[in-house]
C-alpha cells in the first residue's frame, strides 16, 4: 500500500478516536506485527539478540512484539502531537542529568546530541523547544517526496529548523553556521549510517557503523557531544492528569564527549578522533540499550555482520577514491540515503552506495 495513503488513515484514526482507544488500536497493530516474520521484524530480532543473546524463541518473539508497541506509541503520539499544548508537552517530558547541558545554554553556547531511534525524538524536541533550547536538525530524505514534506513541515511546526539531507545540500554546513551565530541544540539521531561514510564502532562487542555528523559537528565548532536517550515512563498522579494520558517520556542525558583535534591538527589525526568520539558516545548509550532495549526501533540493518561485505567494501573503494574519507568533505559523509521503507521519518544516514543487500532475507 502507498505509505502517504497509509500515513493518512493513520492520521485519520487518531484525529476521530478518543486516545485511549486510538492507542488502543495502534497497540494491537505493534503487537500483530511484532509477534510476525515481517522481514523488519526478524531484523528487529536479531538487533535486540545482540544485545540481549539467550533468548529464547518464544521470548524473542515476545520481546519484538513489545518493542513494535513502542514503536506504535511513537507513531500514534507523532499523530497527536500537533494538537497538544505547552503544558501537556511539559508534563509528558521528564529529564535527568542534564545541569551540564542546561550550563553550555545558559553562557551562551550550542551543543550538539548523538541520539538513537529510541522512544520519542520529536516528543522530545518539540520539548526542548519550549524548556531547553531551540532545536535545529536534519532529516533525511523519504520516498515518497509528499511523505517527506509532512513530516518537514510537522517538525518546523513544532518550532524546530529542519535541513533536509541530499547529497551537495549543505545541511551539516548549515548546522554549524546556526551554532555559531545562535544559541541552539543540534541533536542528530546516529545510530545508523550504511554508507561508506558510516564509521565503525563496536556496541554490545559488535561491530556496527554509525553516522559521522554528531562528531565531526564537535570537531569543527568546538562544542561537546551529549550522548542522549529517549525511553517511555507511565505516568502516575498530577503528572498525568496535566499530560492528560499515562505514557511519558524520559530523556536520559550521558556525560558530554568533546573533540580532541583542532583545525591544525593533520587529516588523519581528526579521522581518529571522530573514531575515539563516536565511539565514546556509543559506549556511553549502550547501558540504555541494554536496559531499555524495548524502546529501541531498529528495524534496519546496522550491525557490520548483517551486511553485504561486497556491496559494503565497493562502497568504501568508491568513496576513497573520490576523496571522501569520513574527514575529506563537508556533507558527503551525512549526505542521507532515499529511505524505502515509508517507516523511518529521521535523518542520520548517508546517500552513498549502501552496504545494505537492498533485499529482507
Amino acid at each position: 500500500m502507498n505509505p502517504v495513503r497509509v500515513f493518512a488513515l493513520a492520521q485519520a484514526a487518531v484525529n476521530r478516536l478518543p486516545e485511549a482507544a486510538g492507542r488502543g488500536l495502534f497497540n494491537v497493530v505493534g503487537t500483530v506485527v511484532g509477534l510476525s516474520g515481517q522481514g523488519g521484524v526478524r531484523q528487529l530480532r536479531r538487533n535486540q539478540e545482540r544485545l540481549r543473546p539467550g533468548l529464547s524463541r518464544q521470548q524473542a518473539r515476545r520481546l519484538s512484539a513489545r518493542a513494535m508497541r513502542s514503536y506504535m506509541r511513537y507513531y500514534y503520539e507523532v499523530f497527536r502531537l500537533g494538537k497538544l499544548n505547552e503544558r501537556q508537552i511539559l508534563a509528558r517530558v521528564s529529564i535527568s542529568n542534564d545541569a551540564a547541558l542546561r550550563e553550555e545554554f545558559a553562557a551562551g553556547r550550542s551543543v550538539t546530541a548523538a541520539l538513537t531511534h529510541a522512544g520519542n525524538w520529536d516528543l522530545a524536541g518539540a520539548w526542548s523547544n519550549i524548556d531547553l533550547a531551540e532545536v535545529h536538525t536534519i532529516a533525511e530524505k523519504l520516498e515518497p517526496p509528499e511523505l517527506a514534506e509532512g513530516f518537514y513541515e510537522f517538525r518546523r511546526s513544532l518550532g524546530m529548523t529542519i535541513y533536509q539531507l541530499v547529497k551537495g545540500g549543505g545541511a551539516l554546513r548549515s548546522l554549524a553556521r546556526d551554532m555559531e551565530e545562535s544559541v541552539c541544540f543540534t541533536p542528530i539521531l546516529a545510530d545508523r549510517d550504511l554508507t561508506a561514510s558510516g564509521i565503525e564502532v563496536h556496541l554490545a562487542g559488535h561491530a556496527m557503523l554509525v553516522a559521522a555528523g554528531p562528531a565531526l559537528l564537535a570537531q569543527r565548532t568546538g562544542v561537546p557531544i551529549y550522548p542522549i536517550f529517549t525511553r517511555y515512563e507511565k505516568l502516575t498522579g498530577q503528572r498525568r492528569r496535566e499530560a492528560g494520558t499515562r505514557w511519558g517520556l524520559h530523556i536520559d542525558v550521558a556525560d558530554a564527549v568533546y573533540a580532541r583535534t583542532t583545525a591544525q591538527s593533520s587529516p588523519q589525526e581528526r579521522e581518529a578522533d571522530l573514531r575515539r568520539m563516536s565511539q565514546e558516545w556509543v559506549t556511553k548509550l549502550e547501558p540504555f540499550l541494554r536496559e531499555y532495549l524495548v524502546d529501541w526501533h531498529m528495524l534496519q540493518k546496522v550491525f557490520v555482520a548483517d551486511l553485504d561485505p561486497e556491496r559494503l567494501a565497493r562502497a568504501r573503494a568508491r568513496a576513497q577514491g573520490l576523496g571522501r574519507a569520513p574527514v575529506a568533505g563537508i556533507d558527503a559523509e551525512m549526505a542521507a540515503p532515499t529511505n524505502t521503507d515509508g517507516c523511518s521519518p529521521d535523518g542520520g544516514s548517508g546517500r552513498e552506495e549502501t552496504a545494505s543487500s537492498g533485499k529482507e532475507e
